[in-house]
């Protein structure tokens, strides 16, 4: 289905805004690309039902739709109708007689009556397919004639109706169509300025290798930057992999040689799928999302950016508290949380809803604020509203960061909790930086003699960064505290360098960092989500076509988690454990999957295209025998999720983006994970674009696990007290997965093991955590009070 919404944005925003390369003295951030809350691919963290932000364009043909009762008026309506049948057949004949233009201004016109007619969306598509090809024939004339030369307005234009046309694909998931644009936008773009800067070799030249920094042509990088950014992250979506690693390189290297001249990552690849993919450095991963805090503190035209653009690590002292010796306060300790996904459509509120209601009232005081102009009704944000003391909405259409700020601090905060990061848009981080602005105003009128800026004499809160964003924030300036635990990141001195790539100063809890609400919220078997016995199992397996005895693995992450040599590693234990299996059984070497008890793989559907891809993988690579071993769910409700999962043997987590959520939901199942940490002897610091993989077939391209998001999974299994389930090599990681299918005694021991430790596992004993977490809250406000600036990192104890 076409999503009418966020193709609309993409039109407005590529073609009639006027963005990428047209802005050349003030290109398009790519947060615009990134944070448009209509499309879910567009947001590589979240489920967003948001509505769409506006546009000149679009905003202005809305306004002629009328009030709202007219729309109830019958002959209104009738007219509307009328204006819109005409508008559409006007479109029709402007596409007949090959006028793009004024085909795209009618149905601008068509789409300001009726924004959801998939009719119009259709044909917003031909008009942008029709731009793209008559411009295609001037570029390939001039190219392969040497005819009139093609003016970089011409070329501008071909860019950018390639970029708007793939948007459309992706909306509909024709992911390879998208890819197609994609691809050419970049080749083209780069021919012509080759072409125009007389390089010898205009055919071979690489984004990557050219360097338009100091030529007429600079303004042009980010734009190809950012369409090579694109294009591999819509690979991803479908498990396009033909040349994945050899983009993931190019991609990797035009972000490393096109740095701004302060050192800083130009922000064109979003901070959480910096995150995400292999191709990407920890280090440069680190500075992406210092480039992103500048913004934050550019947004408030701060005088010390240069300086917040390239901060360093500085090695911190330590300081050790243990939750059973907290001291009583005076005061109780004033905390907020802030979030704009307290709703009951986002994992963050499934998560944390019965977190808040074991904070020790007596302590602490608790105040919620979520950022958002709806109020959500769902279970889960009532169980949030009903815990805390104090539950408020704030409006960011309504305020700016500083307002919504400065009505934080009125409520006399110690600390402000934000869970939301660089999740999701860039307000966030700009309602955090305004602390710094606010102290810049407070010193002024206190050295004048004044007022405190925000009307008090009261220090500012200190500023936690926890559970949104599972990476760096990259500014100690904005945050001064993240959240995690000695596994995700290892102390000073660890082996792989990793905390000198976090500015700010961290909390070690003791167990794992990753919260849930999973015992109270799912239960016990028989309550409704947990599978009471094996007769209801086999009858769920029936639902989905499973084999009442197959051994099932299951991997029920997005598929832009999975990488391919993942993939194949997994095909690999598959195809061992199925040899295995039809050893003892030959009478059923030639059944069906669903007719045979063999082993099978069971993965997440995302498009018909990731299905088409993966299958097409398997059979060339191994045969047509194995794609009988693949089974695909398709997306379903929560509690479906939940329920299928127990038809599944063991989870298998992605490497380069651990399970998080996921994890959980499969832990407290009872449902054992395999997941990898590289250990010291293995090539831990080399990412996947380092290696010099240019094909596909390369299977020793390794895969990281220093980044934070990559080290989620052995922190669950370790407080899940599983972690001989955590495997050091993608080797051990293979023959871990043949011995669960093969080695009944031993998977049933560890099968047993996690379901015995389920009900008394730290991971799941949310009481006990929240009570390290008030540990970690008392020694910074104890500092605080102290007005120190250098804070210590926190190791919180739990003997």
């Amino acid at each position: 289905m076409i999503v009418v919404q966020t193709t609309m944005i993409w039109l407005a925003l590529f073609r009639c805004v006027g963005a990428f390369i047209t802005a050349a003295n003030n290109p398009v951030d790519a947060s615009i690309l990134c944070h448009c809350r209509g499309s879910s691919f567009l947001h590589p963290s979240r489920n967003h039902h948001a509505s769409r932000p506006s546009s000149s364009l679009f905003a202005t043909a809305t306004t002629t739709r009328g009030g709202g009762g007219d729309d109830n008026n019958a002959s209104a309506e009738t007219s509307n109708n009328q204006k819109l049948e005409s508008l559409v057949d006007k479109a029709q004949h402007h596409l007949r007689e090959k006028d793009a233009d004024q085909a795209f201004a009618t149905l601008a016109q068509a789409y300001g009556i009726d924004p959801t007619s998939t009719t119009i969306a259709a044909l917003f598509e031909s008009c942008l397919g029709l731009k793209v090809e008559l411009a295609e024939e001037s570029f390939y004339k001039w190219k392969n004639t040497a005819g009139n030369a093609l003016s970089e307005a011409e070329l501008t234009n071909l860019f950018q109706d390639r970029i708007g046309l793939s948007s459309l694909f992706i909306d509909k998931e024709e992911y390879d169509e998208a890819g197609i644009q994609l691809r050419k936008a970049i080749e083209e773009a780069n021919y012509w300025l080759s072409y125009s800067l007389q390089l010898s070799d205009t055919s071979s030249t690489t984004a990557a290798q050219l360097d338009l920094t100091n030529t007429q042509f600079a303004h042009w990088q980010p734009s190809i930057n950012r369409a090579q950014y694109l294009l591999y992250r819509t690979n991803a979506a479908c498990c396009q992999w033909d040349t994945y690693f050899k983009d993931g390189h190019q991609l990797s290297q035009s972000l490393s040689h096109n740095l701004s001249p302060s050192g800083h990552v130009q922000r064109i690849l979003h901070p959480f799928d910096a995150l995400k993919f292999p191709c990407i450095s920890l280090e440069l991963a680190s500075k992406i999302a210092q480039s992103y805090a500048a913004r934050a503190m550019e947004s408030h035209g701060l005088v010390d950016v240069e300086a917040a653009k390239n901060e360093q690590y500085q090695r911190r002292p330590t300081v050790t508290v243990n939750r059973k010796e907290l001291p009583k306060q005076e005061q109780k300790i004033r905390i907020g949380y802030i979030s704009p996904d307290f709703t009951s459509r986002h994992p963050l509120a499934f998560l944390m809803q019965h977190v808040f209601q074991y904070h020790d009232k007596s302590q602490f005081s608790v105040h919620i604020y979520s950022l958002s102009s709806k109020v959500d009704d769902g279970p889960e944000v009532q169980a949030i509203q009903e815990s805390c003391d104090q539950f408020t909405y704030l409006s960011p259409s309504a305020m700016s960061p500083m307002e919504l700020y400065q009505q934080m601090v009125q409520d006399e905060l110690d600390i402000i909790v934000d869970l939301c990061g660089y999740a999701g848009t860039s307000i966030m981080a700009e309602i955090m930086a305004s602390r710094y602005l606010l102290q810049q105003m407070n010193d002024k009128n206190s050295s004048a003699g004044g007022n405190e800026a925000d009307g008090s004499t009261r220090l500012l809160p200190i500023h936690v960064s926890y559970m949104g964003f599972p990476g760096s924030v990259g500014s100690s300036r904005i945050w001064d505290y993240s959240i995690f635990d000695q596994v995700v990141i290892p102390p000073n001195n660890d082996e792989y360098g990793i905390r000198e790539h976090y500015n700010e100063a961290l909390v070690y809890m003791p167990h794992c960092y990753f919260v849930n609400s999973h015992k109270t919220v799912l239960g016990k078997e028989g309550d409704g989500i947990i599978l009471a016995n094996e007769e209801e199992r086999i009858q769920l397996r029936s639902k989905y076509g499973i084999h009442p005895t197959a051994f099932v693995y299951c991997c029920h992450s997005r598929p832009d988690k999975i990488d391919p040599s993942t993939f194949r590693t997994w095909i690999r234990a598959l195809s061992t454990a199925r040899s295995e299996y039809f050893a003892r059984h030959s009478d059923e070497r030639d059944l069906a999957s669903s007719g045979s008890g063999a082993p099978i793989l069971w993965l997440l559907r995302s498009g018909k295209e990731m299905e088409q891809n993966l299958r097409q993988l398997v059979r060339k690579e191994f045969g047509e025998r194995m794609e009988d071993a693949l089974l695909f769910a398709d997306v379903s409700e929560r509690n479906e999720h939940l329920r299928r999962l127990g038809c599944a043997d063991v989870f298998l987590d992605t490497p380069a983006y651990n399970a998080h959520t996921l994890g959980c939901d499969a832990l407290y199942l009872g449902l054992p994970m395999i997941s990898l940490l590289r250990d010291s002897s293995g090539d831990t610091s080399t990412s996947a674009s380092d290696n010099q993989a240019n094909s596909i077939c390369d299977d020793q391209s390794t895969i990281a696990t220093d980044k934070l998001a990559s080290r989620v999974g052995a922190s669950l299994l370790r407080a899940a007290e599983v972690d001989d389930l955590v495997y050091p090599n993608m080797s051990e990681y293979e023959d871990a997965m043949v011995k669960c299918a093969i080695n009944t005694k031993w998977f049933e021991s560890i099968r047993k093991r996690l379901r015995l430790s389920v009900p008394v596992s730290p991971l799941f004993d949310t009481e006990r955590w929240v009570r390290n977490l008030e540990a970690s809250f008392v020694q910074m406000k104890s500092m605080n009070c102290d007005q120190t600036n250098a804070f210590p990192d926190i190791i919180v104890t739990d003997p």
